[in-house]
């Protein structure tokens, strides 16, 4: 049992070392020249672009600090763009949510015990 556990154990520092670290991003405030994917996140009320995989942790992502806002406080108008990475989640406006069908009630525990 010693000699598995060394094994187990050998095996878990290999992986911790071979781990990549989560490295900070920085933000760009449009696409660069160069191959590659770019996608966006919302940051401080600016489109963060960066180079690699769409939908990166926020806390992965800050603006050089020559370029950061701090008094930036009102966030842009929603509007729907179309870009190479997913776009970040939107408000729906009003009118369409008028357009969407009217969805019965769902029937209580009480009304389903009745029809059993």
């Amino acid at each position: 049992m010693g000699e598995a556990m060394r094994r187990f154990f050998l095996a878990i520092c290999i992986l911790f070392v071979t781990a990549p670290a989560a490295e900070a991003l920085e933000c760009q405030a449009s696409v660069q020249d160069g191959d590659g994917h770019w996608a966006w996140r919302l940051i401080d009320g600016r489109k963060c672009w960066y180079k690699g995989a769409v939908g990166i942790d926020k806390s992965l992502l800050h603006w050089p600090v020559a370029e950061a806002e701090p008094d930036r406080v009102q966030a842009a108008p929603l509007r729907m763009e179309k870009t190479q990475a997913v776009s970040q989640m939107q408000a729906v406006p009003p009118e369409m949510l008028q357009m969407l069908p009217i969805m019965p009630p769902q029937p209580t525990f009480e009304d389903r015990w009745r029809l059993r």
